[in-house]
């Protein structure tokens, strides 16, 4: 499941977009880890699944698996959530993208390296997107002012 932790405590935000790179993806529906767009029978890295949760792809699958431009649009209980927009590769973002959270702030930049996080308030901050084990981490810049 795509989770969202704000802790503004030393300004990180923490997001599972996407899994921490994996040797070979298990496609079965066994492993929790990968959620599968239906309709296009594609999946994506999911490194903390949630009861409810679905998704939306809109671009390319290869293997199986999203692939080059599009979008994947997240849901809770039918209810949109979030949405990765950019470059896919074995499923997660990877170059150029934009992650837009369900508070309405968003980064933009590149996965993994610098980008810009805005935060709902409409104040923009230079951030950084490190892929961890537990998906995407967004942080603050270190020569970024605090928010």
């Amino acid at each position: 499941m795509r989770l969202f932790h704000q802790t503004f405590a030393g300004f990180a935000l923490l997001l599972a977009t996407a899994a921490a790179a994996q040797p070979m993806a298990d496609l079965s529906g066994r492993d929790p880890h990968w959620i599968r767009d239906p309709a296009k029978d594609c999946w994506a890295a999911n490194p903390t699944p949630e009861q409810g949760e679905t998704v939306t792809w809109t671009g390319e699958c290869e293997g199986g698996l999203l692939n080059g431009q599009g979008t994947l649009t997240w849901y809770v209980n039918g209810k949109p959530f979030g949405r990765d927009e950019g470059n896919f590769k074995a499923g997660q973002l990877a170059g150029h993208g934009r992650i837009i959270f369900a508070d309405g702030a968003n980064f933009e930049g590149e996965f993994p390296g610098h980008g810009i996080l805005t935060l709902p308030s409409g104040r923009t901050v230079e951030a950084v997107s490190i892929n961890e084990s537990s998906g995407w981490s967004i942080e603050q810049a270190a020569n970024s002012p605090a928010p």
